[in-house]
């Protein structure tokens, strides 16, 4: 069994600098292949010029995966999560590898555009649809922040999320920490804490790819 990720930025025929738009998602891509490989079982690589593809060996990163390409796309995105068994024989090149991972993938990511929410997941794991609500309620949070928020919060999330990050995002952004604090707040950081807790707790006890 094999759990496949497939995405498609949304409404691409609409974005102005499409150039722009290939360099984030091309930029976005090495940075998965790059942080996740322990985890990744064939590279991500783009697809029909606005789609990627990717084969994952644990559901547990789907969120970290989610906010790297978030924090670097920079466009609105949909996501097709398929788990099951492939045809061909596993390759480096995602292109090359067929079977019904792909399939349901494919399939969860067309009704992800149909039904408008940022993921589908078609797997084998226990309650599938209660983990694909939380995945998509937190997902909604994320993409109402301002562009400043988005900045701020995620460069608080990259640094540890603990005090010290407060003082380093206030230097950064060279605001006072009450100000980052409230950031946090407004953007509803601590009830996307929340969910990611009750995600991998969800994940962890059902996930029979999971190494733990």
């Amino acid at each position: 069994m094999y759990i496949v990720i497939t995405g498609d930025l949304k409404s691409s025929k609409k974005i102005n600098n499409r150039s722009l738009s290939q360099d984030n998602l091309k930029n976005a891509i090495n940075e998965l292949n790059s942080n996740f490989n322990e985890y990744i079982v064939s590279d991500f690589r783009i697809i029909g010029g606005d789609g990627f593809q990717g084969m994952i060996s644990t559901y547990n990163i789907i969120i970290d995966i989610y906010f790297s390409l978030f924090q670097t796309i920079n466009h609105p995105f949909y996501l097709g999560v398929g788990t099951g068994p492939i045809s061909t024989p596993l390759s480096n090149y995602v292109q090359e590898i067929d079977g019904e991972a792909f399939h349901l993938s494919s399939k969860a990511l067309n009704t992800a555009k149909k039904k408008n929410r940022w993921v589908v997941l078609k797997s084998d794991l226990k309650n599938n649809d209660l983990i694909e609500c939380i995945f998509n309620f937190t997902f909604d949070i994320m993409w109402s922040w301002t562009d400043r928020r988005k900045e701020i919060i995620l460069f608080y999330r990259n640094h540890n999320e603990n005090t010290v990050a407060i003082e380093k995002a206030a230097f950064e952004f060279n605001i006072g920490n009450r100000s980052i604090y409230k950031t946090l707040e407004a953007g509803k950081y601590s009830m996307i804490k929340y969910g990611e807790k009750v995600l991998q707790n969800e994940l962890t006890r059902n996930d029979p790819h999971d190494p733990l």
